[in-house]
């Protein structure tokens, strides 16, 4: 019975991270560059908790008990999947079509990435996040300039006065991981790369496998609704069935406890 307490309650801690995960993903459903949460699931070994103790923990240390499992372990990773792309008036409005992320330098000089091209001029006439971010490439946007051009390739470019000739400013790069999964959201439609991402690798768009670059665009979330209360039904009910062995193994240790000596 004790076995069934621990693998249940498992169970239920996972389905309930689940659960937070896909509010998390609902509630983002219309934020720009966002990507949603994915929970996998993994099987404990019984065999790793008894080589760990000096007495089993779950039951007899039998063959069939060590082929056993003891419950489950989730973890949250990162979708890769790309949102649509979609086109508005503002030339400020930056989308990649296709891998990488958009560096920027926060207020404590820390780098993190962003697939939310939401950009603007900041106080410092930089090109920056919504927020006011500074891009990595550190382009500054000239007083007197009448149109910011971002091309594909990730060149940027103004012009001035009433001369439609481009005038070349800067160059915007992508940084892509190996693993993206692992990516941690830092708030802010913005992402910090933990170890297990992997060393970033810097790229122009278009090249090395990087998505290339769209001037008026905006990527919007890859959350789809469907999908998304779907998955919320199945770790409902998986969750109220983990529920139910709990309360079958309290009643069992209830009846077993109440028998006469």
């Amino acid at each position: 019975m004790i076995d069934a307490l621990y693998v249940a309650a498992t169970g239920m801690r996972g389905h309930q991270l689940q659960i937070d995960t896909i509010a998390h993903n609902l509630a983002n459903l219309n934020t720009v560059g966002f990507r949603r949460g994915v929970v996998s699931f993994a099987e404990v070994s019984a065999a790793l908790r008894l080589a760990s103790a000096a007495e089993p923990t779950f039951g007899e240390t039998t063959a069939a008990t060590s082929m056993r499992g003891a419950g489950v372990i989730s973890t949250v990773a990162l979708s890769s999947t790309s949102g649509e792309l979609k086109q508005t008036d503002e030339p400020l409005r930056l989308a990649i079509d296709g891998a990488g992320f958009l560096e920027v330098i926060r207020a404590d000089g820390t780098p993190a990435y962003t697939r939310a091209g939401l950009l603007q001029i900041n106080e410092d006439r930089m090109l920056a996040t919504a927020d006011g971010m500074p891009l990595a490439a550190q382009i500054e946007i000239p007083a007197d300039a009448s149109d910011v051009v971002i091309h594909q390739d990730g060149r940027v470019a103004v012009r001035t006065g009433e001369t439609a000739e481009e005038q070349f400013i800067g160059q915007i790069e992508l940084v892509s991981f190996p693993n993206p999964a692992a990516l941690q959201a830092a708030g802010a439609n913005l992402y910090v790369a933990p170890a297990a991402a992997g060393e970033p690798q810097i790229a122009l768009p278009g090249e090395s496998g990087m998505g290339a670059l769209r001037q008026g665009f905006v990527e919007t979330s890859n959350v789809q609704l469907t999908d998304e209360l779907l998955t919320l039904m199945l770790a409902q009910r998986a969750f109220e069935l983990n529920s139910r062995v709990v309360q079958a193994a309290d009643q069992m240790l209830s009846i077993t406890n109440s028998l006469p000596r």
